[in-house]
């Protein structure tokens, strides 16, 4: 039985000024995380360090609790929107984009992305990536969530058949708080939401919002994203969002579609089930790309 890798939205992406380009960095402060946890997330991050540019270091708080049976980790980043240098109005942005793309921190004083971890999964936590019968291996679902803190994540909400972006609430994830203040979400969409585009009704980010509209969108199961990046390297193809029919809040329109991309497939890290024995320490290309779009700058 696979088990979800449950990533909860908050969302929000351009180019760094060429002086300031340097690989990203992150600081990070553990909570009540098991020592062997501590050196296999280390690597992940490590991993996504040599991938991005970001002259600004980026804060990770990392947190093990009691997430219940189908949760292996929960992400939350912090947003920053209209600031200095933004390609999008009234546009979300993770904070650690938002600091990447001004250059400057944005958020002193608070963390870019709160991660919480099951402390009732069973983790592989050695990074060779060889896990045993029924264990998780922890650098692969670090990778994933760490995906989300960087800013695959959007801020889509379905209630009964309304659908929207930017109403997200912190209520809407308890028991579970951020470590930095919950911003209001002002039913804006974040810089991911702009890329999705339902096959046949067009952007989600020009319907109204809510509206049923977008409700029907969010669970179409014919959701794509329409980054120009990642269609022009993935041969004219946008690559397809996970949308069931049931919308499931942290894991619908937030996620590359599980059976487009299904294990063994180089793409499968950022979709949003997690099989024991499955290990993936590559966030591969279309990953990449999408966070191309959404205005990381890649390492060379």
């Amino acid at each position: 039985m696979r088990s979800q890798r449950f990533f909860i939205t908050l969302a929000f992406s351009f180019l760094l000024l060429a002086g300031r380009a340097q690989t990203a960095q992150f600081n990070i402060t553990y909570n009540s995380v098991p020592p062997a946890l501590v050196t296999a997330f280390d690597h992940a991050a490590d991993i996504w360090s040599q991938l991005l540019m970001s002259s600004v270091p980026i804060k990770v708080n990392v947190s093990f609790y009691p997430l219940g049976a189908n949760a292996l980790g929960i992400t939350f980043p912090n947003g920053r929107r209209d600031f200095p240098g933004a390609p999008y109005a009234d546009t979300w942005y993770a904070s650690s984009l938002a600091n990447s793309i001004a250059g400057v921190d944005l958020n002193p004083g608070e963390n870019d992305i709160d991660i919480f971890f099951s402390n009732g999964a069973n983790w592989y936590t050695d990074t060779s990536g060889t896990p045993g019968a029924g264990q998780h291996d922890f650098v692969s679902v670090a990778l994933h969530e760490l995906g989300h803190g960087l800013g695959f994540v959007g801020l889509s909400k379905k209630v009964g058949n309304q659908g929207s972006f930017g109403l997200l609430e912190m209520a809407d994830f308890f028991p579970l708080t951020t470590s930095f203040p919950w911003p209001e979400l002002d039913t804006l969409p974040g810089i991911f939401d702009r890329f999705l585009s339902d096959q046949q009704d067009g952007p989600l980010a020009m319907m109204p919002n809510p509206s049923t509209v977008l409700g029907s969108a969010m669970t179409g199961n014919t959701l794509y994203f329409n980054g120009p990046i990642v269609m022009a390297m993935n041969g004219g193809q946008a690559p397809r969002i996970y949308a069931p029919g049931a919308f499931a809040l942290g894991s619908s329109c937030v996620h590359l579609n599980e059976s487009t991309y299904p294990v063994g497939n180089p793409n499968e890290l950022m979709t949003p089930f997690s099989s024991a024995g499955s290990v993936n320490h590559d966030p591969g290309l279309i990953c990449l790309w999408m966070l191309r779009d959404i205005g990381w700058n890649l390492a060379p």
